[in-house]
Formats: structure tokens, C-alpha cells, sequence
């Protein structure tokens, strides 16, 4: 018998489990450790190729510091909610270059520091 899968879960729970692993500055291999899973597994989940079970994602609510339903539901990705509430209104940037700027936000030192070495190349 084929997996059930939840509404939107294999949509939403991955891009919402990269973002709030990020704004926790974690790696997929300290929450793995968290998880007592390898790290394999745990990548799986973000990807949306494997679902974790209920037990592991309300660990993983209580490891990102939010409830399940944020993890699972939502009408827009934490990601937009992230460019939306970056900036106030009164700033004038276009969409991309908020977009941008939350997404780099997002990132730990070391993709920030390889994202910067990246637009060097690209301007040479």
C-alpha cells in the first residue's frame, strides 16, 4: 500500500524546515544530532523525498523554537514572510533585491563569505 502523504506537506515542510533551520544557525548535521538520525535521513526531509513522522516533527518544532503548524501549514513560505518583513515600506527596493538581501540573511558566516567571493567572480 502507497504512503499517505499529508495535504501540502510535501510542498511545504521542506522549504519551511531549510528556512527555520537556517534562522536557528544550524547545519543538517547538528539538527540530525538533535534528532538521533543520520544526516542522510535528515536531508531526505528538506529535500521532500522522505516525510519524517509526527514524533520527529514536533522535535523538530521544538528544536526551531516554533509550533508544528508552522512547520507544516502556511499560506506562503516562511521565506516570502522573511523578504515581507525584512524591510520596512518606506525603503525603496525592487522585489529582487529584497528577495535577495532576505535570502542572504538567511545564510550562516560561511555561505555569506562564499556568496560574496561568488559576486566578486562574477564581476571580474
Amino acid at each position: 500500500m502507497p504512503k499517505r502523504k499529508c495535504f501540502d506537506v510535501d510542498e511545504l515542510l521542506p522549504q519551511n524546515l531549510v528556512f527555520f533551520r537556517k534562522r536557528a544557525g544550524l547545519t543538517q548535521q547538528q539538527v540530525a544530532d538533535m534528532l538521533n538520525i543520520n544526516r542522510t535521513t535528515y536531508t531526505k526531509y528538506e529535500t521532500g523525498s522522505s516525510e519524517p513522522g509526527i514524533e520527529i516533527i514536533k522535535r523538530l518544532a521544538e528544536i526551531f523554537d516554533t509550533d508544528v503548524s508552522m512547520l507544516l501549514e502556511g499560506d506562503s513560505s516562511p521565506l516570502d514572510a522573511a523578504v515581507s518583513d525584512s524591510f520596512d515600506d518606506d525603503m525603496i527596493f525592487d522585489k529582487d533585491i529584497k528577495e535577495l538581501i532576505s535570502f542572504y540573511n538567511l545564510l550562516n558566516k560561511e555561505e555569506k563569505e562564499k556568496v560574496k567571493e561568488f559576486i566578486k567572480e562574477l564581476m571580474k
